[in-house]
């Protein structure tokens, strides 16, 4: 149960490309279908590669920045330390 817990929106985004596909391939070679809910359908599969492309993406950029500046404060990538106030 905990796999379905941690897999669960993976599991949702297929699910829904599946079915627009099985729509679209209704409306390509049976002519069932109605023009809104074409539109609709495209639509939700484009929330849905988004949601999949960009948050990889931001994600990536997003731990990139939070690496750098816990290298910068832990005094990986430079100085952490100020410098004194009689140092000139």
């Amino acid at each position: 149960m905990k796999q379905l817990s941690e897999n669960i929106k993976s599991i949702l985004a297929i699910i829904i490309v599946i079915f627009s596909f099985g729509y679209y391939y209704l409306v390509a070679f049976y002519g069932v279908g109605n023009d809104q809910i074409t539109i609709a359908i495209v639509g939700i599969l484009g929330v849905v590669g988004g949601y999949y492309f960009g948050s990889s993406q931001g994600s990536a950029k997003k731990q990139d920045t939070i690496d750098a500046m816990q290298n910068q404060t832990l005094g990986i990538g430079g100085s952490n330390t100020p410098p004194d106030k009689d140092e000139k």
